[in-house]
C-alpha cells in the first residue's frame, strides 16, 4: 500500500510540474509576443524622434536653418547657380547687341556676328563680373537674409506631400543684379529684365516625404513622442521574460535603422533635380547635402552608439555568468 500510494504520489506531482510547465511556457510565448510588439514600436518611435527632433532643431526653426544654409554661399555650386541665373537673364533679356559693345573690345564685335555667337563671347565676360559680386562680403548678408524669407516658404511646402521643395532665391538674383550698376556692367544694369521664376530651386528627394510625414508628427509635439517612444520602451522590457536579451534586440534594431538612413543619405540617388543644367543639378544638391547632414550625422552617431552598446552588453552577460 505504501510502494502504491508513493507511486501515486510522484505520478501526480510530474502531472502538476507539467501543468505548470504548460502554463508557464504559454505564459512566457504570450510575454514574448507583447514584448516584441512593443519593441517594434518602440524602434519606430526612436527613429521618428531623431527625425522629428532634426525637424525640429533644423528644418522648421528659422534661427537654425538659416544658419545652416548661409555658409552655402561660399560653395562654388550655389554661386556658380547665381552666376549662371544672372547671367542668362542678362545675355537673354538684355539688347545684345547694346551689351556687347558695352562690354567686348570693337575689334571682337562686327554687323556679321549672329546673336548666338555674340552670346558665346559675353556669357564668360558677364559671369566673371558677376561672381565677383556674389563672392563679396556684402552679398553674403543678402544672402542670408534671402534664405530667411525662403524658409518660411519651405516651412509651408511641407504641408504638401508632393516630394518636392521649391527655393525660391530670385531675391538674391535680384541682388546681384542691382549691384552690377558698381561694377564694369554698369551700362547694361537698366536693360536688364528679371523673370519672377528666376533663381527657383526644386530639389525633388524620398525624403522630402518622409519629411513630410514627420514634420506632422512634429506639430503634435515633439515631447509628447519622445514620451510615447520611453513608454513603449520600458512596456517591451517589463513584458520581456529575457530583460537584457530585449534590450540589446532594441538597440540592434535602432542601430541598423539608423546606420541604413544614413547610408541612404549619402546616397547620390538620394536627391533627383528635375532640371538637366548641370550647375543646377549641383546647387540644388549642395542645399539638400546641407539641409540633411544634421539627420545624416545623428542617425550615424545613433547607429554607431547603439550597436556598440548592444556588443557591451553581450559582453557584461557572458562575464557575468
Amino acid at each position: 500500500m505504501f510502494c502504491t500510494f508513493d507511486v501515486g504520489w510522484f505520478n501526480t506531482l510530474m502531472i502538476n510540474n507539467k501543468n505548470n510547465t504548460s502554463q508557464n511556457q504559454k505564459s512566457h510565448k504570450l510575454r514574448s509576443f507583447f514584448a516584441a510588439i512593443a519593441g517594434i514600436v518602440a524602434v519606430y518611435l526612436i527613429m521618428s524622434s531623431i527625425t522629428v527632433i532634426w525637424l525640429n532643431r533644423t528644418v522648421t526653426d528659422t534661427n537654425t536653418y538659416v544658419k545652416t544654409v548661409s555658409p552655402l554661399i561660399q560653395k562654388p555650386e550655389i554661386q556658380n547657380f547665381i552666376a549662371a541665373k544672372v547671367t542668362d537673364q542678362i545675355v537673354n533679356n538684355a539688347p545684345i547687341h547694346d551689351v556687347a559693345t558695352s562690354l567686348l573690345p570693337p575689334a571682337a564685335v562686327n554687323n556679321t556676328q549672329t546673336v548666338d555667337q555674340l552670346k558665346v563671347l559675353l556669357t564668360p565676360v558677364i559671369q566673371n563680373s558677376v561672381l565677383q559680386i556674389v563672392k563679396s562680403p556684402a552679398f553674403a548678408t543678402l544672402w542670408t537674409q534671402t534664405n530667411r524669407i525662403a524658409h518660411a516658404q519651405l516651412v509651408s511646402q511641407l504641408n504638401n506631400n508632393n516630394g518636392e521643395l521649391q527655393l525660391n532665391l530670385s531675391p538674391a538674383v535680384n541682388a546681384v543684379i542691382a549691384q552690377i550698376k558698381t561694377t564694369d556692367l554698369s551700362p547694361i544694369a537698366d536693360k536688364i529684365t528679371v523673370n519672377s521664376n528666376t533663381g527657383n530651386l526644386d530639389i525633388k528627394s524620398s525624403g522630402v516625404k518622409k519629411a513630410h510625414h514627420y514634420y506632422e508628427l512634429f506639430k503634435t509635439g515633439t515631447w509628447a513622442i519622445v514620451a510615447i517612444t520611453v513608454i513603449a520602451i520600458v512596456l517591451s522590457i517589463w513584458l520581456s521574460v529575457h530583460h537584457l536579451k530585449t534590450i540589446r534586440r532594441i538597440l540592434i534594431g535602432v542601430g541598423v535603422l539608423a546606420l541604413l538612413q544614413a547610408l541612404i543619405l549619402e546616397a547620390p540617388v538620394f536627391i533627383n533635380v528635375s532640371s538637366t543644367d548641370k550647375v543646377t543639378q549641383d546647387a540644388a544638391k549642395a542645399f539638400a547635402e546641407a539641409l540633411f547632414h544634421n539627420l545624416q550625422l545623428a542617425s550615424l552617431i545613433v547607429g554607431v552608439l547603439c550597436i556598440l552598446a548592444a556588443i557591451a552588453s553581450k559582453i557584461y552577460e557572458k562575464r557575468k555568468k
